[in-house]
């Protein structure tokens, strides 16, 4: 589902500045937080959940089993999150070990989904600008604060990429919208470029 245009540019994340740099150097500590950060968030839930759910086989008493269906579904659904989240990082990180960071200003706010899928369009771009899809490592669903002042990518529009938010230090991983409409565009970047695709995990549409 769509969010309504009066919404595109007003729903901004909260996120504290980033404990790491983000300016361009440090794409190490920012894989490195956002790993943490996934574990921190299954950790606060996952043994809850776990509770409520075992406890139906140690006290074996039959009122306590909606409880434990509610445990069972909370368990599944934390380690369906914990993968999702740790399935991102992975896939930036691919992305800033095969290319270098660049810094790409203004970004373009184009729309997003309440899929926690953000639309945008980096600055710099020769010909027709690439609307990229952009998904939040830790699945945040918000426009990371000052992102159209810029930030640090690394990648290939035609394929994608992954950023860096200054301030905030979110990583986001891109890939264009319409993987379709660009298949020319990749189809004419050649070799070289289309073997780097390859080994940043880009050369192919991510499932999302």
């Amino acid at each position: 589902m769509t969010v309504p245009e009066r919404w595109k540019d007003g729903l901004e994340s909260d996120t504290p500045p980033a404990p790491y740099a983000t300016d361009g150097t440090d794409f190490r500590g920012a894989v490195r937080y956002h790993y943490r950060a996934a574990l921190k968030k299954f950790l606060k839930f996952f043994p809850v959940f776990l509770l409520l759910w075992v406890q139906l086989f140690v006290f074996h008493i039959a009122y306590l089993l909606p409880v434990a269906i509610v445990g069972m579904l909370g368990v599944v659904w934390t380690l369906f999150l914990l993968a999702g989240r740790l399935s991102q990082t992975r896939k930036c990180s691919k992305v800033f070990q095969t290319y270098p960071l660049e810094f790409r200003t203004p970004v373009e706010k184009i729309g997003m989904e309440s899929t926690h899928t953000l639309y945008l369009r980096l600055g710099d771009q020769v010909g027709t600008p690439f609307t990229l899809c952009a998904k939040d490592a830790l699945g945040r669903g918000r426009w990371p604060v000052g992102i159209t002042d810029g930030v640090w990518f690394a990648g290939d529009e035609p394929f994608g990429g992954a950023i860096i938010v200054p301030g905030s230090g979110e990583l986001l991983f891109l890939q264009p919208r319409d993987w379709a409409a660009t298949n020319e565009d990749r189809a004419n970047a050649g070799p070289e470029r289309t073997e780097k695709a390859g080994r940043a995990g880009i050369k192919r549409p991510a499932r999302r």
